[in-house]
C-alpha cells in the first residue's frame, strides 16, 4: 500500500470517527429536549434522571434489534445470547469509562463554581 493509500484510509477513518460522533450529538440533542422544560410535548418533558433512563431502555432495545439482524435462525440467536450480552457491556462499560475519566478531567470546565452554588450534590447511592 503506498503512502497516499494510507493517508487516505486516515482521512476515511478520520471522517467515520466525526460522523460517529455527530449521530451521537444528535442523539444527545434529543434527549435533552426531552429535560427542557420549554419541550413541545410537554406531556414528555422530564428531569434528565428519567430521560437517560427512556434513552438508556431505546439505546437497549435498538442494539438488540441490531444484533437480532444478523441471525436468520432465533435459536441461534438465543444460543448466542451470551456473547451479545458481553460484547454490548463491555463496549458500554469502555464508553462509560471514557466519559467518566473525560468528565474527571475537565470537571471544573464542564460546572464551573459560581457564588450561588449550592453543597448540594445529586447522590446516585
Amino acid at each position: 500500500m503506498s503512502n497516499n493509500d494510507d493517508l487516505y484510509e486516515d482521512s476515511e477513518n478520520a471522517e467515520a470517527e466525526d460522523q460517529f460522533f455527530e449521530r451521537a450529538d444528535e442523539f444527545i440533542a434529543v434527549a435533552n429536549n426531552f429535560a427542557d422544560s420549554t419541550h413541545q410535548v410537554t406531556h414528555l418533558t422530564a428531569e434528565p434522571g428519567k430521560v437517560s433512563a427512556s434513552f438508556m431502555f431505546a439505546n437497549a432495545r435498538y442494539s438488540v434489534w441490531n444484533a437480532a439482524c444478523s441471525y436468520r435462525e432465533a435459536s441461534d440467536f438465543i444460543k448466542d445470547r451470551q456473547v451479545i450480552l458481553d460484547y454490548y457491556m463491555e463496549q458500554f462499560k469502555s464508553m462509560l469509562e471514557n466519559n467518566l475519566d473525560e468528565y474527571a478531567d475537565n470537571f471544573e470546565t464542564y460546572f464551573p463554581k459560581t457564588e450561588d452554588d449550592e453543597d448540594v450534590k445529586q447522590s446516585f447511592s
